[in-house]
């Protein structure tokens, strides 16, 4: 190799090396840009649509969005809490419910084959027990609560939780005021000869992450409303928490649905054996209407993301960020998807 070489693979190598240092503080500025991307559209749609100026529109989202989310913090968030620590009690006393179904349909086979009299030759608990401590129900709580609390503790993965909020949202807002500015500013350490490349690439990738915001909010709410009329259908407690949840991990595809399915399914074991069967068929039945109807009716404002993307960003930047990266591994996959196709189209 030659020197150039050495010296382009030691400017690689520090580069990695300082990103991968930097990883919470570059996690601050993929969330300013997704939430300053999501205000920029929706002011531009208002603007087209009203004809006003975009500083008025940008004070009417700003408004609005304000009052969502004072609303949400005053009237749905403390019920929710409240409902959501009731469900991560209820969970471990659905998991013992099993225990003693179970428990007691192998006593009534043994019955059946050995006589009234036979003791219970085979149990299934105890023989996984005996291979595997199983946790008792206050335990199964403990460890429950600990883990969502660690998976929404947005605080504990960026450091002191409240400054970085304020980061996030300051440098969010400064960028929905002149998007133009900053976006001419980063083409400014671009060679000239791929400015004009790069501002379209830029372009593109802003039109794919509006696309799959617009996407999500609709399947999201479309699964929220859903999950809320069946479960209240099925007479299951908690129906609000539940529904709400179910539209929230909507967003997270694969790991998002299957978690969503463990409340409700947990809670409705309380009641009766044939209620959680009819939850997990309804949950099922719910996510082929999003993936089969409701997504290819939004088809055309919907980035259509590689499988094998998805799942590869999901774990990559959930192992590089943790649990936030997590959330953000879709929209930064789109804006991915994008700068792949549009390198690789040059090439």
């Amino acid at each position: 190799m030659s020197s150039s070489s050495y010296f382009k693979l030691t400017v690689i190598l520090i580069s990695s090396l300082i990103i991968w240092i930097l990883r919470d503080f570059l996690l601050l500025i993929i969330c300013s840009l997704v939430i300053a991307n999501i205000v920029c559209n929706l002011c531009n749609q208002i603007q087209k649509g009203l004809k006003i100026p975009r500083s008025l529109a940008l004070f009417f989202v700003l408004t609005v969005i304000t009052l969502i989310v004072f609303t949400i913090f005053i009237l749905v968030l403390p019920p929710f809490i409240k409902e959501f620590n009731e469900i991560l009690v209820d969970i471990p006393n659905g998991l013992s419910r099993i225990n003693i179904l179970v428990n007691t349909n192998l006593n009534k086979l043994n019955r059946l084959f050995y006589g009234e009299e036979s003791d219970n030759v085979f149990d299934l608990f105890n023989l996984i027990n005996g291979v595997v401590a199983i946790p008792d129900a206050a335990t199964i709580a403990k460890a429950i609560q600990e883990s969502f609390k660690n998976l929404i503790n947005i605080a504990g993965n960026l450091g002191s939780g409240l400054l970085k909020l304020i980061f996030v949202l300051v440098v969010s807002l400064m960028i929905s005021i002149e998007p133009k500015q900053y976006k001419e500013n980063i083409l400014l350490i671009i060679p000239k000869n791929y400015r004009n490349k790069f501002r379209i690439i830029l372009d593109k990738c802003n039109i794919a992450l509006s696309n799959w915001t617009f996407s999500m909010a609709i399947s999201s709410l479309s699964v929220g409303l859903l999950s809320l009329i069946v479960l209240s259908i099925l007479d299951v407690k908690y129906v609000v928490s539940n529904a709400l949840i179910a539209m929230v991990l909507n967003v997270i595809p694969n790991i998002g649905p299957v978690i969503s399915g463990i409340f409700p399914i947990s809670i409705a074991l309380l009641d009766n054996f044939w209620k959680p069967l009819a939850v997990l068929g309804a949950y099922v039945v719910i996510q082929n209407i999003e993936s089969y109807i409701i997504m290819p009716s939004i088809m055309k404002k919907k980035a259509n993301l590689l499988p094998g993307l998805t799942l590869i960003s999901q774990f990559g930047f959930t192992f590089i960020f943790g649990p936030l990266g997590l959330i953000l591994s879709l929209p930064l996959a789109v804006v991915i998807q994008v700068l792949i196709k549009e390198t690789i189209k040059d090439i």
